[in-house]
C-alpha cells in the first residue's frame, strides 16, 4: 500500500499535467472545492474555489502555452513542497520565456486544499537563480 506522501505527491503531479493539458475536469479532480491559491507577485490576487482555479490555468493554457515540469518534488504527511520550471509565451509574441518557482502545498483528504507559490515573474526576461547550473542538473531548458 502506499504511503501518504506517495499519495499526495501523486496528486500534485496530477495537478501539474492538468495545468500543463489544460482540461478543467483533470485539475478539478486534484482539487480540494474549497483551495485557495496565493502567489508571491503582488499583481496575482489570491483564487480561491476549486472551479476558479481550473478555470485559471485553463485560460493560463490556452493564451500563453506554458509547458511545466516539477524538477524536485518532497513531501511528508499533509504537505508537498515542488520546484518547478515552466516555459510560456507573453501574450502578443512569439517570446518563450522561462520561469522557476516553487510551491507549497497542504492537502486534506486526497486533495490540494492551499497551493503558495513562490516565484519571480516578468514577461521581459527569465526568471532564475543566478549562476545555478540548471541544464547540467536536469531542469527543463
Amino acid at each position: 500500500m502506499p504511503t501518504i506522501e506517495a499519495c499526495n505527491i501523486s496528486v500534485v503531479l496530477k495537478y501539474f499535467d492538468g495545468c500543463n493539458s489544460g482540461e478543467v475536469d483533470d485539475l478539478l479532480s486534484t482539487l480540494d472545492p474549497d483551495v485557495i491559491h496565493y502567489f508571491l507577485p503582488q499583481q496575482f490576487k489570491p483564487i480561491q474555489g476549486a472551479e476558479h482555479l481550473a478555470k485559471y490555468w485553463r485560460k493560463f493554457k490556452v493564451l500563453l502555452n506554458p509547458t511545466w515540469k516539477i524538477d524536485h518534488i518532497i513531501a511528508q504527511g499533509h504537505e508537498v513542497v515542488s520546484e518547478w520550471s515552466c516555459v510560456w509565451t507573453p501574450e502578443g509574441t512569439s517570446l518563450r520565456r522561462m520561469m522557476r518557482g516553487s510551491e507549497w502545498y497542504v492537502m486534506r483528504g486526497d486533495k490540494i486544499a492551499e497551493v503558495r507559490a513562490y516565484f519571480g515573474y516578468s514577461d521581459q526576461f527569465d526568471t532564475a537563480l543566478t549562476g545555478f547550473p540548471y541544464g547540467s542538473r536536469g531542469y527543463l531548458a
